[in-house]
């Protein structure tokens, strides 16, 4: 569980990067269109870089959901075993 409350500076910190890289793009002294281009570029990599995080977060969401199932199933097979143990005793 430790690994998932992780996220959410890891999110914040890319956010910051995002904002600081647009506020310097904002005040660099370039023409109107390169900056705009910049912006542009900018987005993109982040819009990226978010879907990257999403698919990476997915799966791991995916891969726990998938060992708790395993869990549930040990269990549910222990408590049937001790049920038909029992039941013959």
């Amino acid at each position: 569980m430790a690994k998932s409350d992780a996220s959410g500076p890891v999110i914040s910190f890319i956010l910051g990067v995002g904002v600081g890289a647009l506020a310097a793009l904002l005040f660099a002294p370039r023409s109107g269109r390169k900056v705009r281009a910049d912006i542009a570029e900018g987005v993109s990599d982040g819009i990226n870089q978010v879907r990257s995080t999403g698919k990476d977060l997915k799966q791991r969401a995916q891969n726990l959901v998938d060992r708790a199932k395993d869990h549930v199933q040990v269990v549910i097979e222990a408590g049937n075993n001790a049920y038909d143990q029992a039941k013959k005793a």
